[in-house]
């Protein structure tokens, strides 16, 4: 999938920008705080309709306007276009439309454009709590099944319901609608758990194969693990709820579910978060994006993603930003979207790329081609 042109209009501090794009990497570069971030948030958004910086669609309106528009013109592997116009006004729910047609919902579009994003923020997925690494296998999954996403929107109504009624203390809970809420979950459960445990067995492996590449040390690579815990594997969730359900009644939230899954992300046995360099644990999460990428690839013909490296070079060593540059320079990269703060390092980066690109410069949300 290619993002042809993008017109941006009062997203975030960008009040304009209308750009027209290389098929191949498209560069941005300026100080930290001039909106390069923001270029690659528009092109997030447009692929899953939510910002990747602020959740709340109004704040992403450029301070003093009325509403945001993004709009994108694509073109897929086979050389179908298509437009995609997202936009959010003060008081009035977002709007999505695909070539001049309005979409009732969005979750109908998540996957039609695969993306993945890195940045310093994935960084979380090391160190961060357990709901980052799900949002993690949620990013992936959704965009290539949409079974798993009615199932993850259908768990958490429900989840949301049941812990609404535990919560309540004017009242003994209505335990024949918290049984009818629990058949609900546990049958989205085993959904959940079925796509997130054969997701985690085939992505282990190009995880695997990544870290080694960027690491180039065959002992450390040696050394990684992923394993997927969750409740479901003790058995049917059901049972677990019932069970539990008087505890649950006194703390007033479900302690059981999919909702509590993990991912261990392990280092010779023990959490990388704990054992793991700076340079480990950046290569790991890098190695866990690119893998994901690699992965939503094999996922379907004609469905190359678009990668977005946001500011992923700063505190690397050159051999690591140089394996980096190596592996998403080649073939089986499609369109790539880099921000820097340096543009020393980024010419060498362009230099050793040997592909064709565009290079924008970004001062307080002004956009310039160079």
């Amino acid at each position: 999938m290619l993002l042809k042109k993008i017109n941006i209009v009062n997203y975030r501090n960008i009040a304009q920008a209308e750009l027209e794009l290389s098929p191949n990497v498209n560069c941005f570069v300026g100080a930290n705080g001039m909106g390069k971030t923001n270029v690659l948030d528009a092109v997030f958004y447009l692929s899953f309709c939510k910002s990747s910086l602020n959740p709340i669609d109004s704040q992403n309106i450029l301070h003093g306007e009325p509403f945001f528009m993004l709009d994108g013109s694509y073109e897929s592997d086979d050389g179908v276009t298509c437009s995609v116009v997202c936009s959010v006004q003060q008081g009035a729910p977002k709007r999505l439309t695909k070539d001049g047609k309005r979409m009732a919902r969005i979750s109908d579009h998540v996957g039609t454009i695969p993306l993945v994003m890195i940045s310093p923020r994935d960084s979380e997925l090391v160190t961060g709590l357990s709901e980052d690494r799900r949002h993690f296998l949620d990013s992936a999954i959704s965009q290539y099944d949409k079974a798993y996403l009615t199932s993850l929107i259908r768990y958490e109504g429900a989840l949301k319901q049941r812990n609404a009624i535990l919560r309540r203390e004017d009242a003994e809970p209505d335990w024949t609608l918290v049984s009818v809420l629990e058949d609900q979950m546990a049958t989205e459960a085993d959904v959940i758990f079925q796509a997130r445990d054969a997701f985690v067995r085939e992505f282990v492996p190009i995880f695997k194969e990544l870290y080694a590449v960027l690491c180039d040390n065959e002992n450390e690579a040696s050394e990684v693990e992923i394993e997927y815990q969750s409740h479901i594997q003790r058995g049917p969730l059901k049972a677990q709820l019932e069970e539990f359900r008087q505890k649950e009644r006194i703390v007033g939230y479900t302690l059981h579910g999919t909702h509590k899954d993990e991912l261990h992300l392990l280092l010779g046995g023990y959490p990388v978060r704990r054992e793991g360099s700076q340079g480990q644990t950046k290569t790991y999460f890098i190695a866990m994006k690119l893998a994901q990428y690699v992965f939503l690839k094999g996922k379907g013909e004609k469905r190359t993603p678009i990668l977005l490296l946001d500011d992923v070079f700063d505190k690397l060593d050159e051999g690591r930003v140089g394996r980096i540059v190596d592996y998403v320079s080649g073939e089986a990269f499609g369109q790539i979207f880099i921000t820097d703060t340096d543009r020393k390092r980024l010419d060498r980066i362009l230099n050793s790329t040997k592909r064709d690109y565009k290079l924008f410069s970004v001062s307080n949300g002004t956009l310039g081609f160079n």
